[in-house]
């Protein structure tokens, strides 16, 4: 094959690897933490500042690539119920604890590096980061938090459920091949403050780590 096929070769598949723009649509599957610190003079019933735990976690996505470079995606990300033992209930004796599980809608920009600006061989992959605002609902099942003073232990419940406006920043890799593509990421969600009767009593910050498979059209 003469250098000039193999050249006109190689530029088609890289044209085919890296859609210049359209729009896109995909499923993600992963692992998400929900993080809770307790804020001012609060702390969870065994006496902990801050609880963490993980579990399962799943989302959808679509987007719009204004170029090979820069696009603008919305997010939907579920976070399954994550349990925290926090300690034996002041009011009952009995052992305590608070499931907690969140939503994430999110609305930013992606920036991608293309490997193929590179090498040819490298066409296809691509790294990415997210900027992104998000919108998070929490969920809690149970628990209490306490603060002790001059006038004794202050218990005070954990509400149903806390909303939040918050920033959202991911990083991640992925590989296309024509139309379809997989992405591997990593997405980390700002504090949700939880408050009751005007009480702040703790914040909440999450991770994800997902694998997607998406779909460009």
């Amino acid at each position: 094959m003469s250098k000039f096929k193999l050249g006109a070769l190689l530029s088609v598949l890289s044209v085919a690897a890296f859609a210049d723009s359209g729009t896109y649509v995909g499923v993600s599957a992963g692992y998400g933490t929900i993080n809770s610190s307790t804020t001012n003079g609060f702390s969870f019933v065994d006496g902990a500042g801050s609880k963490s735990g993980g579990t399962m976690a799943g989302g959808i996505f679509a987007g719009y690539d204004f170029n090979r470079y820069l696009g603008i995606q919305a997010d939907y990300d579920y976070i399954a119920n994550v349990n925290y033992t926090t300690g034996n209930n002041p009011s009952t004796g009995t052992q305590g604890s608070i499931n907690a599980s969140q939503q994430i809608l999110d609305l930013g920009i992606v920036g991608h590096l293309p490997f193929g600006l590179f090498a040819n061989a490298l066409s296809g992959l691509s790294i990415f980061g997210k900027l992104a605002v998000g919108y998070t609902t929490t969920s809690f099942n149970g628990g209490t938090v306490v603060s002790t003073g001059s006038a004794g232990q202050n218990s005070v419940s954990v509400p149903s459920n806390a909303s939040s406006m918050v920033p959202v920043l991911g990083l991640g890799a992925e590989y296309g091949w024509n139309t379809v593509g997989l992405r591997a990421e990593y997405d980390y969600i700002g504090n949700t403050t939880v408050t009751n009767n005007n009480q702040t009593l703790m914040n909440t910050n999450n991770g994800l780590v997902l694998l997607s498979v998406f779909y460009h059209f």
